[in-house]
């Protein structure tokens, strides 16, 4: 199969849900970066790949969002940044078990104030995003995903970086409630400039919940009618009881939002924190397959 062909068809991608989120219910404590757990915890980090294939995802993200050099720097963990990059994709190569189901390499931002907001330089940036993504090409994804960014300079940085592979690159950014994202950058300013950068689709993840996401989607398509989109919330704003997330989003209501992206041709839908594979089969059972 050919990711690009495949993502052009008419039918959407189903991605998977939350790594994070679920990982922590299988016991990763909260705090913990879910990317260690792929060489602590793998059999977890497999078994939770599979889930969302068995679910019927037939795209699935690497578990490797915060494995770039600098996130891990700061845990003490860069020896093992090739390590953690390449049994992710092991791990999840594993699940897939020979299905038609796509793997895209996960990169998420720096974690880092970029200048002149902060003092990490923008080549600095653009060195650990293109490590990262050469170390997740050689390990056998078939695209990268640049997700949940809210500083568009630095999404710029990471999608420029990973076209250097020569794969399909998908890139995504998170927006507030306001419809901007934390650095205040526009759904359409998102688009345009990502697409133009080169990412094969662009869209939103994360974004508080599946009605945030329609207002951005909805505006994105309609500043670039011709751009394919990607949708993947939360389940919702999370609520703490008793020490735990609970997330208000059921899997009808992602079915329900699913229904309607669809309509409006989005090519990749799926779920972010709080979403389960439960989710993922619901949204499954209310789009074409």
């Amino acid at each position: 199969m050919n990711f690009l062909e495949v993502l052009q068809q008419q039918a959407p991608l189903l991605a998977d849900g939350a790594t994070g989120t679920m990982l922590q219910a299988a016991g990763l404590p909260v705090g913990e970066a879910p990317d260690l757990w792929v060489l602590e915890n793998p059999a977890a980090v497999r078994m939770l790949v599979a889930q969302y294939i068995d679910a019927g995802s037939n795209l699935v993200y690497t578990d490797t969002f915060g494995a770039s050099r600098v996130h891990l720097r700061r845990g003490g963990r860069e020896e093992e940044l090739e390590a953690i990059n390449r049994t992710a994709v092991q791990l999840a190569r594993e699940a897939v078990a020979g299905r038609a189901v796509f793997l895209a390499g996960s990169i998420g931002p720096t974690g880092e104030m970029l200048e002149p907001y902060g003092e990490f330089s923008p080549d600095e940036a653009r060195q650990s995003f293109a490590e990262q993504a050469a170390l997740l090409a050689a390990a056998g994804v078939d695209a990268l995903v640049c997700e949940t960014f809210t500083d568009l300079s630095e999404a710029l940085l990471a999608v420029e970086a990973a076209r250097a592979t020569n794969l399909p690159i998908l890139a995504s950014m998170t927006f507030d409630q306001s419809g901007r994202t934390m650095m205040g950058v526009t759904p359409k300013d998102a688009v345009a400039q990502l697409s133009d950068a080169g990412a094969v689709a662009v869209g939103a993840n994360c974004s508080v919940g599946p009605e945030v996401v329609e207002h951005v989607i909805r505006a994105m398509k309609a500043a670039r009618p011709n751009v394919l989109l990607l949708a993947k919330p939360n389940a919702g704003l999370p609520q703490f009881v008793d020490g735990k997330a609970l997330y208000a989003t059921t899997p009808h209501a992602m079915a329900e939002f699913a229904m309607r992206m669809n309509e409006i041709g989005v090519a990749i839908l799926g779920g972010c924190c709080g979403s389960t594979p439960e989710h993922i089969r619901a949204i499954r059972g209310a789009i074409p397959s």
